[in-house]
């Protein structure tokens, strides 16, 4: 990182997605023959990723929360990587299995097929009770929770999860469950994480003081998002997030990084 790098310069080099911007990307996608299906296979193994690199590249007890959407569907993804790299892996979803749409529904079978259990946590007492212990037991516990999608506070379930995960290390997907993606409101409650594996792009909320508080240490992973959806939606792709990479965002503490004019 040199001298002449402001928050500008970052903005463009890593991307500055608002939630909206995550929606029409992903549209896009769909029309181009690229589905989400596939784009979180990649997604999942990106934080897969992560949260090994986390983990000092030795196996390691990791629980996955799960959320009902496609946060959840890159946790379950991730939980069956982490699982095949030897990490004691188990899912406790906020909700019911059976309840669970595609494609979130094929990727928990799939976890489950590769020997991850999966646990249901369809109340809020179920929840905390199953993170009291996964809390204290794992290394590190992945926050698939909610993501770009969120508009509000979270609901009573979700708030119960998140507030049981608090303390613990976390590695967040997308975003820390309760930020507001777009904006980099914390909800309440909102997740404190320890890292946070962005996709595709950086979002726009943690460029923001708040979201940088929330999300500790941001990397950001290149899933695979084709130029076809890119030229579509308008938006010109990160610059240094590409080949496959998961990289580290630079420190915006750093006193060589200027703000934004």
């Amino acid at each position: 990182m040199t001298g002449s790098n402001t928050e500008a310069d970052l903005r463009r080099r890593y991307g500055d997605l608002a939630a909206e911007d995550v929606a029409r990307l992903d549209a896009a996608a769909t029309r181009s023959g690229v589905d989400g299906v596939q784009l979180m296979e990649i997604a999942g193994w990106q934080v897969a990723r992560c949260a090994w690199r986390l983990l000092s590249r030795t196996p390691g007890r990791v629980t996955v929360v799960a959320g009902r959407g496609n946060n959840g569907g890159d946790g379950a993804v991730a939980a069956r990587h982490l699982a095949a790299w030897g990490c004691d892996v188990e899912i406790l979803l906020a909700g019911n299995t059976a309840d669970m749409k595609q494609p979130l529904a094929a990727h928990l079978a799939s976890a489950r097929s590769n020997g991850v259990p999966i646990t249901d946590c369809p109340t809020s007492d179920a929840i905390t009770q199953a993170l009291s212990t996964a809390a204290q037991t794992s290394a590190l516990l992945l926050d698939a929770l909610l993501g770009t999608g969120l508009r509000g506070a979270p609901r009573e379930l979700d708030a119960a999860a998140i507030t049981a995960m608090s303390g613990a290390a976390v590695l967040a997907v997308d975003v820390p469950s309760g930020l507001d993606a777009t904006t980099g409101d914390p909800h309440a409650p909102c997740l404190t994480a320890m890292a946070t594996c962005t996709l595709t792009a950086m979002k726009r909320g943690l460029w923001t003081a708040g979201g940088r508080s929330c999300a500790g240490t941001v990397y950001v992973a290149d899933i695979g998002m084709p130029p076809a959806a890119w030229r579509a939606a308008g938006i010109a792709p990160p610059a240094s997030v590409r080949g496959g990479g998961l990289v580290r965002l630079p420190d915006l503490n750093d006193r060589r990084v200027r703000a934004t004019p």
